[in-house]
């Protein structure tokens, strides 16, 4: 493992290294095109050519009108522009009076996500007016070029008194050229002008968005403050509210059609994602159809949501997607799709939560309704405190149903959802406790926090949670196409994937919760703002000067970047049905597999280098001095590297071939970028490096087949029948049902040897089956000449003596 870790580490360090390198060189190039086309001096053409140019330049000026023509989208910004503006100075006077009323923050907070939605429309326009500007000044510097070219042309025939057709023909060019340049130039300067109008209206936007911002921050609304008189000393006389929001969105509904199609691409987004995501659970529906399972680590309800569930499924995840794509749309649409949000999440989290709490679901739907309605309705300070301390009043009966009596509920629930909303029930009646309290003292902002917290707080809740099921079953469903479409896997190590996988979902999905927790209490951008104050501070040591955030963000890059690379490698390396419907040769997905981790690698690492500041130019000497380093020092780790891309580049060996290489056999398990390895049938793993393989004599087995052929030799005795033998042979071999039929065993008659017939028997069979087949054949072989009475005689020798000594006689005796 350490020698596969100092491998990796020595590779990605050359990768590195060598992006240095060509990156430098790059930037080289770069320069010296960027001068070459700076530095570019028109000339007259040839009059050989002149024809020609004609014919090419009457082209470009009719792609050059086309591409500059007053396109739809900034027409329909030009009309809709007075009307908006009128629109956004009427608001503004509103606003103004509404900031100076001192309203309930529900209000403030209304208004200025209004205000927001009004800055982001008028980006928008600015943005694709400013895209459209760009590509007329490409199209401009084009169309001067050729009207200079053509300039000198024309001089020239002049010089050359060429016939008089063709002086008229490049005059008519020029002209051409000279029209469409004063029609750019008058088309970018209307842009432009509608632009600096447009400017001028983000700047009111963003001057209001400030005044509210400051508005909030003041000691008017902190928590803490007694904002009213307590509740009995309330006057409850009607006063005259500021004429502030009326009709708003009835007028901004004028003009909302036609600033929709300024987001038509958005559209065309949305769509393909859907259509998109409508595959991606009909693939995973088809995995289970595929690859049935009765094992018992795949979760119960995962077929069940994603098989029984799929349209439901595609609805919840379309309507997330919409709210991410279209954050700026009116508060009455987003409050109508998270309705459908909450409605969809019913038949997907009611699986999970316990018979007692299943209508707890439509509950929270009715505490959003009421929570919402505040948005659209204008009451008198002491009728929106009647309607908080109402709303409170139904929470607590609704908590005290659901929780009474808590020691029997508690023996009750099984799921964990149920079992932790349980423990919070103290700290739910708490709050309503305090909202209450709150509100009849006066202390209404903290009445609002404290509602919030308990019905837009679990409302968000449900949600998430119906968000973390359907991730899961989605991310249970992909584990089990990627595992059992193999012939064999380990199921511990599926088990750990999976369970490992789990906890960075459930991370995950609590991270982006609180995050939208902390915006529902207000909090999320003062947090983000001592976040940013401590990351952007500079710190020095001697003369590098560096923020915290900076490594962060170095950090970031290099781990995201390992994990892409980690995904990458899971999918299509071990994934041998990813790209199955690209039938692509069998080592072609690892080959891709490689040059995208390689790629993600260096870009992340030049990408990390870039947010520390670093300029990578000066990193040019440094790496070509390391690249002469690594040439003298390290010519086997580069050999063995480069023999690496070889082999999974040219596939002479794959993973899960038998190789056979310096009286070496095998099975390849891994072919890494400087070693690969290789599982003898002894069950050692054997580290070899790449360039053995490939500048060495290898054998595979399996490379193109994993047929084998098997021979068998045998004799017989003198006295035995070879046609019997040759018979008793091929049934034998026939008999076997492990063989192949095609192509069919052969038995031969071999030679006349010094104490026996000699026969061979030749089969094909699966490499991996060879040896226990001839084992058995041969087994099956002696009991069929046993039976058939047929000798297989042993090596014998004849031995004749001549003449035999005599034993030599004592004279003594």
């Amino acid at each position: 493992m350490t020698v596969n870790f100092l491998a990796k580490t020595k590779s990605v360090g050359f990768l590195c290294i060598l992006f240095f390198s060509i990156n430098g060189v790059a930037q080289n190039n770069v320069t010296v095109i960027n001068d070459s086309i700076n530095t570019e001096i028109p000339k007259a053409i040839p009059v050989v050519k002149i024809i020609e140019e004609i014919e090419i330049a009457t082209e470009e000026i009719k792609e050059a009108r086309r591409k500059t023509q007053p396109k739809s989208f900034i027409i329909n910004i030009d009309s809709i522009y007075p009307t908006y503006k009128i629109f956004i100075l009427n608001n503004r006077q509103q606003a103004l009076k509404f900031i100076s009323s001192e309203p309930n923050k529900q209000k403030v907070n209304n208004l200025l996500n209004e205000w927001k939605r009004y800055h982001d429309y008028l980006k928008s326009w600015e943005t694709t007016i400013n895209n459209q500007l760009e590509k007329n000044s490409i199209i401009l510097k084009d169309i001067t070029f050729n009207e200079k070219t053509w300039e000198l042309t024309l001089l020239d025939s002049v010089y050359l008194k060429t016939p008089i057709e063709i002086k008229n023909n490049i005059s008519s060019v020029l002209d051409e050229f000279k029209d469409i340049e004063a029609v750019i130039i008058e088309q970018n300067d209307k842009d432009l002008v509608l632009e600096s109008r447009i400017n001028y209206l983000i700047f009111t936007a963003t001057d209001v968005i400030e005044k509210i911002e400051n508005l909030k921050n003041t000691k008017v609304y902190n928590i803490l403050h007694k904002r009213h008189s307590a509740l009995w000393n309330t006057s409850f006389k009607k006063t005259k509210s500021p004429d502030v929001n009326i009709n708003q969105n009835a007028y901004f509904g004028n003009i909302s059609l036609e600033f929709l199609k300024t987001f038509e691409k958005l559209f065309y987004l949305f769509g393909f994602i859907v259509l998109a995501l409508i595959y991606f659970i009909k693939y995973l529906k088809k995995g289970f159809v595929l690859y049935q399972s009765t094992e018992s680590d795949l979760k119960k309800d995962t077929k069940s949501i994603l098989f029984n569930q799929s349209w439901l499924i595609i609805v919840f995840i379309s309507l997330i997607i919409t709210k991410i794509l279209f954050i700026n749309l009116p508060d009455l649409i987003n409050d109508l799709l998270t309705l459908l949000l909450l409605l969809s999440t019913i038949p997907i989290v009611n699986p999970s939560i316990s018979a007692k709490f299943k209508n707890l679901v439509y509950l929270v739907i009715l505490f959003f309704i009421l929570d919402s309605a505040k948005t659209y309705i204008w009451f008198e300070s002491y009728q929106y405190r009647i309607y908080l301390l109402i709303e409170a009043f139904l929470v607590i009966i609704s908590l005290y149903y659901f929780t009474y009596p808590v020691r029997q509920i508690k023996a009750l629930v099984k799921t964990k959802l149920s079992q932790f909303l349980i423990k919070l029930t103290p700290v739910f009646y708490l709050l309503i406790i305090i909202s209450i309290l709150s509100n009849i003292t006066g202390y209404t902002n903290l009445t609002d926090i404290t509602l919030k917290i308990c019905t837009q707080g679990i409302v968000l809740s449900i949600i998430f949670y119906g968000i973390l099921i359907v991730i899961e079953a989605i991310s249970d469903a992909l584990l089990h196409r990627h595992y059992n479409a193999k012939e064999s896997y380990d199921s511990i190590m599926k088990l750990k994937v999976e369970t490992k996988l789990t906890q960075y979902i459930r991370l995950t999905v609590f991270v982006i919760w609180l995050l939208l927790f902390l915006q529902i209490l207000d909090q999320l951008k003062s947090m983000l703002n001592i976040f940013s104050d401590i990351l952007s501070e500079p710190y020095s040591i001697g003369s590098i000067v560096f923020t915290i955030g900076s490594i962060t963000a170095f950090l970031l890059i290099l781990i995201s970047s390992f994990v892409i690379t980690k995904l990458i490698s899971f999918a299509l390396d071990e994934g041998e049905n990813t790209l199955k419907f690209l039938h692509l040769p069998k080592g072609i997905p690892r080959a891709i597999s490689v040059v995208l981790r390689y790629l993600i690698l260096a870009f992340g690492v030049v990408f990390a280098l870039s947010s520390l500041g670093l300029d990578l130019s000066e990193f040019n000497l440094m790496a070509g001095a390391l690249g002469l380093g690594i040439g003298f020092g390290l010519q086997n780790v580069i050999s063995n590297f480069v023999s690496g891309l070889i082999l999974i580049f040219e596939r002479p060996i794959l993973p899960g071939d038998t190789v056979e290489v310096n009286n070496l056999m095998g099975t390849v398990n891994k072919i890494g970028v400087r070693s690969s390895k290789v599982s003898t049938f002894d069950g050692a793993d054997v580290i070899v490096p790449n360039n053995n393989l490939v500048s060495n004599d290898l054998i595979n087995w399996t490379l193109s087949s994993s047929l084998k052929r098997t021979e068998i030799l045998i004799g017989t005795s003198y006295d035995s029948n070879p046609n019997q033998v040759l018979e008793i042979l091929l049934e034998c071999a026939n008999n076997y049902p492990e063989l192949v039929k095609d192509p069919e065993p052969q038995a031969l008659f071999s030679d006349f040897g010094d104490n026996s017939l000699n026969f061979r028997l030749r089969f094909w069979t699966h490499f991996s089956l060879s040896l226990q087949a001839k084992s058995d054949i041969s087994i099956t072989i002696y009991n069929k000449f046993k039976e058939h009475n047929i000798e297989i005689p042993f090596p014998q020798h004849d031995l004749y003596i001549k003449d035999f000594p005599k034993p030599e006689i004592n004279k003594d005796k």
